[in-house]
């Protein structure tokens, strides 16, 4: 999945789970639902794909759970610190349908624990690799697929309390 899916959960997870609902939680639980894809940004910095292999070592409960965990003393109450947890847990929810063609193939769900991989596969996937690759019609229609699944429901589910809380001087109360 891409970002749009994963930003989708992560404001699923702020909606419905933290009891601020301020813009520092919102970019909280947008940066858990897409912490597991730091390996991307490892890659790119460092340029070693031998070592920052997506969804080697950062799509496992151990890394999502730390991540959050390491996160939760941000917020106040238990409600939004699980909620934190289980936005980051969506991401592996989310990665594990989807259509893998890179190997290794799927995610090691309980690394370091056991390096069985797990691939429920269903979902499309986003072609990787140059911008020519990767800017694409199929990778577009993709996208759309993940904002109408993941991001249109949550818009729609709750679009009064969204906008009104947007629009308020609470929400951009860090």
């Amino acid at each position: 999945m891409s970002p749009v899916a994963h930003s989708g959960l992560g404001l699923l997870g702020w909606r419905l789970f933290d009891r601020k609902q301020t813009v520092g939680t919102l970019f909280l639980y947008l940066l858990i639902a897409n912490a597991a894809d730091v390996d991307f940004l490892l890659n790119a910095v460092f340029q070693d794909r031998a070592v920052f292999i997506h969804q080697y070592y950062t799509h496992n409960l151990l890394f999502v759970l730390a991540v959050s965990l390491g996160f939760m003393f941000l917020l106040r109450d238990g409600p939004s610190r699980w909620g934190l947890v289980l936005t980051g847990i969506s991401h592996l929810a989310a990665d594990v349908i989807v259509v893998d063609t890179l190997k290794p193939v799927g995610i090691r769900l309980f690394f370091p624990i056991a390096g069985a991989f797990y691939n429920l596969p269903w979902f499309p996937y986003l072609q990787r690799g140059t911008w020519k690759e990767m800017a694409t019609l199929r990778n577009l229609g993709v996208l759309g697929l993940e904002f109408g699944i993941f991001v249109l429901p949550v818009l729609l589910l709750f679009p009064k309390p969204l906008w009104k809380r947007f629009r308020s001087s609470a929400f951009w109360k860090v």
